[in-house]
């Protein structure tokens, strides 16, 4: 009988453990859907940030050839440029991090179970910083591409009032 008892609990916990395994590998998959979904939207930011990037220069160039009475204007550049560095710094991040979370991918099968829901709660914090970094950095953009035709308005009507 004691036997049995423990042939039936050691049963149990294979049995406890395979499902537990599994669920890690469910919540792995969705996490990789996720991260595929995530490394779309930070190629989209990326090609907008270099986007970004090109009308700072543009607007930079127009300010050094223009006759300029508002200083707030260089105000505003000189944080454009701060801003574009800070971001520049964050995306650098991201790529490192994408990286690591596809060397994490490649092992994830030969690792146990405690080490992959070690992973998995990485995976999930990692996700998180880059969604709210993400939307930080779009809210920035928003502000900059609305302030860059402002200065470029003004730099016009200076332009044309001479």
């Amino acid at each position: 009988m004691k036997k049995l008892i423990g042939l039936f609990a050691l049963l149990l916990m294979i049995v406890g453990c395979e499902n537990n395994n599994k669920e890690l590998s469910e919540e792995f998959d969705k996490l990789n859907r996720q991260h595929d979904s995530i490394s779309e939207a930070h190629s989209e930011f990326k090609s907008t940030h270099d986007e970004m990037r090109i009308k700072y220069q543009q607007v930079n160039e127009k300010l050094g050839s223009a006759d300029i009475q508002d200083s707030t204007i260089f105000d505003d550049v000189a944080r454009h440029s701060t801003i574009l560095e800070q971001h520049d710094a964050i995306i650098k991040s991201h790529d490192q991090i994408m990286e690591g979370h596809n060397e994490m991918k490649a092992n994830f099968d030969g690792k146990s179970d405690s080490e992959k829901k070690a992973q998995i709660d990485e995976i999930i914090e990692m996700h998180n910083k880059l969604m709210v970094e993400h939307s930080t950095m779009e809210e920035d953009h928003q502000e900059m591409k609305k302030e860059h035709e402002d200065i470029m308005a003004k730099l016009d009507s200076t332009n044309t009032s001479n």
